[in-house]
């Protein structure tokens, strides 16, 4: 009986589409902050918010400080499910405009959202389920049901603007959490956890002991709260890595970290060049994956990483085939990661003017390369107040200005130039 194991295993294998038995594959928890900027983390350097676990977490991991994401969430969050840009997954807003050819209903009808978004070639969590994960969502979810694209379980079982019950996940606590990995353990498959909380995304409603920390610090009392409110997911995370800590599961479950766009704390949605905005508070944040044992604690603060390598990370550590049209890297294949030196970001109108022709919502293209970033204005204008958006083209040098005070673009022609041939040569004319 014993030499039809070996068949057996290849006939499931061929049948359910991954290469190794579901069990010798590590757990996976993939966390998104909400509005959070890059330098809110007591590890990034910052001087009032206070994140001692999610510091410790990073600090056991590979890090990345220059990680680089869409500037607002329903896209940034497409780019994960899809692995795509937003120009070729084809989510550029969070809602459709209402004078879009696709609007009708009012903006309680996702179905021409939800139709554009599954028709993608990957839905992240539907191939982890089809490898043999269990799958669990919690937090945001545009669009869609969490059936809809593939997992298992989870909280978002109507279809709505952006998450609907799974937005209780972390304010009214964990244990929805819990009791998806005792189910996975109980039937003894491999889980993997996508916890998009919205945290520290407004209502800014921290606990008071949270918030008596901040009161005084911050430079208006609603900057005070959403300092408050960074701490309270903070302490959040923590709760949930004691939970694994404390049932055996830390040493085979992998951790991967980002901020779905940034934020700021003083001006909130009244401009600063932050959420949907091009510049680095609106679309820098850590990324950082820890894998104890298998991956080698790493602070780099020089390599590029996207947020479309998150999916290609995620598929290569379940030992799941990606699709080929997906441009990610692989977050630990550090020869990759160093060896790129460009990345790119598209913003867009919060309201979607045209779901088959992106181009009418760009506002502009970035393209960083190394620390030299230029932003080239699209013909979108803006609709919202906090929209910040370039004028003229503008080119930055990171390394010494890294909050973009200075524009050099008149200064050094020749490296706009250079800059804008590296775009082009990436984009597709959308």
């Amino acid at each position: 009986m014993k030499f039809l194991y070996p068949i057996l295993t290849l006939i499931l294998t061929c049948t359910l589409g991954f290469s190794e038995p579901a069990a010798d594959r590590p757990n996976i928890i993939l966390i998104i902050s909400d509005d959070q900027a890059f330098n809110d983390y007591t590890f990034m350097g910052s001087k009032i918010a206070k994140t001692p676990h999610l510091d410790r977490i990073a600090s056991e991991g590979l890090v990345y400080t220059r990680g680089y994401v869409m500037p607002v969430c329903s896209p940034s969050l497409a780019c994960l499910l899809t692995g795509k840009m937003p120009r070729n997954h084809g989510i550029t807003g969070n809602d459709l405009a209402p004078d879009a050819p696709q609007f009708s209903g009012g903006k309680l009808n996702r179905k021409p959202l939800m139709d554009q978004l599954l028709g993608n070639s990957l839905m992240l969590p539907k191939a982890l389920t089809e490898s043999g994960y269990l799958t669990f969502q919690t937090g945001k979810l545009w669009n869609t049901t969490f059936r809809d694209v593939g997992f298992t379980h989870g909280m978002t079982d109507k279809q709505g603007r952006h998450g609907g019950d799974g937005l209780t996940i972390g304010r009214k606590g964990m244990k929805p959490i819990y009791d998806f990995i005792e189910k996975s353990n109980k039937e003894k498959k491999p889980f993997f956890i996508w916890h998009a909380p919205l945290m520290p995304h407004d209502p800014h409603t921290p606990p008071q002991e949270i918030l008596e920390k901040y009161i005084g610090k911050g430079p208006t009392p609603a900057a005070e709260k959403y300092y408050a409110m960074v701490e309270w997911f903070d302490k959040t995370c923590g709760e949930l890595d004691d939970y694994l800590t404390k049932n055996d599961l830390k040493k085979n479950t992998v951790i991967l970290y980002l901020a779905d766009n940034g934020w700021n704390a003083e001006k909130g949605y009244n401009g600063g060049r932050a959420k949907m905005t091009p510049y680095e508070t609106g679309i820098r944040t850590p990324m950082f994956i820890r894998w104890p044992g298998k991956v080698i604690p790493l602070r780099d603060d020089e390599t590029l990483a996207h947020i479309t390598d998150f999916p290609a990370t995620i598929l290569k550590i379940a030992k799941v085939k990606a699709p080929s049209d997906i441009p990610g890297l692989d977050l630990l294949d550090r020869d990759a990661m160093t060896k790129r030196k460009s990345i790119f970001v598209e913003s867009y109108c919060h309201d979607i003017a045209d779901l088959k022709d992106p181009g009418k919502s760009l506002y502009a293209r970035v393209v960083i390369d190394g620390f030299s970033k230029l932003i080239i204005p699209g013909p979108a204008k803006p609709t919202r107040p906090f929209h910040t958006i370039p004028t003229e083209i503008e080119l930055y040098d990171l390394k010494a200005d890294p909050l973009e005070s200075t524009n050099l673009a008149k200064e050094r022609p020749v490296e706009v130039k250079r800059l804008m041939a590296i775009q082009d040569s990436e984009w597709d004319g959308k």
